[in-house]
């Protein structure tokens, strides 16, 4: 019990760091709007930070399962749950990134700034309740397994929203330059929700286990 105790803590604690890092994003693309450069340096930087920081525990819960022998039967499940959760803060990093490529008048466009800006706040949404889904498992289970549904529900909402999204923007953006740009952050908030939605499936596993 104390091994399983200890192993989830350090995989809430990697889950803590990916949600504060999509936390993030909101404020990189405001920085971009406002032109704030030094801003965007900083938000930047956060979401670097705290994705060294969850390769870090990552390695962390590698080798506390490496210390714990047989003694959890799902090793591999919470294994491949830490990776899963790694791969949402890559994903974050490069949405990031991304954002900050776009052109300060795309995004000042109210038709452009607020789809993206309301698909950026669904991604955190989703990634949130994956962080409550995670620290669940220590506490109930049960409570894990249906909060692993609401990350499905809101993956399905983005799903809709992110197909509106790039129709409008096929139609609607002039320029090779803005249009390759606006596409690839919209391609990358749905690849990190595809990220989340696939850790908070490994989360389940392991709470059928739990």
């Amino acid at each position: 019990m104390q091994a399983r105790r200890r192993t989830l803590l350090v995989l809430e604690d990697e889950t803590r760091r990916v949600t504060d890092a999509a936390r993030v994003l909101s404020q990189t693309f405001d920085t971009v709007a406002k032109g704030d450069k030094a801003g965007l340096q900083s938000a930047l930087e956060k979401i670097r930070k705290a994705e060294e920081d969850v390769v870090t525990l990552r390695r962390a819960l590698i080798r506390e399962l490496a210390q714990v022998g047989t003694l959890l039967v799902n090793k591999e499940d919470l294994l491949r749950t830490a990776f899963t959760v790694e791969d949402i803060v890559g994903h974050v990093n490069g949405t990031a990134f991304k954002v900050s490529q776009l052109r300060r008048t795309i995004v000042k466009t109210k038709k452009y700034r607020e789809p993206i800006s309301s698909l950026i706040d669904l991604l955190i949404q989703s990634i949130s309740k994956l962080n409550d889904c995670v620290r669940a498992l220590s506490l109930n289970p049960e409570q894990s397994i249906d909060m692993a549904a609401q990350v499905q529900r809101l993956e399905n909402e983005m799903d809709t929203r992110y197909r509106d999204l790039v129709a409008m923007v096929m139609k609607n953006v002039a320029g090779y330059r803005d249009l390759i740009a606006v596409k690839d952050v919209i391609q990358a908030i749905e690849d990190a929700a595809d990220a989340t939605l696939m850790a908070a499936d490994a989360t389940t596993i392991v709470a059928l286990g739990v």
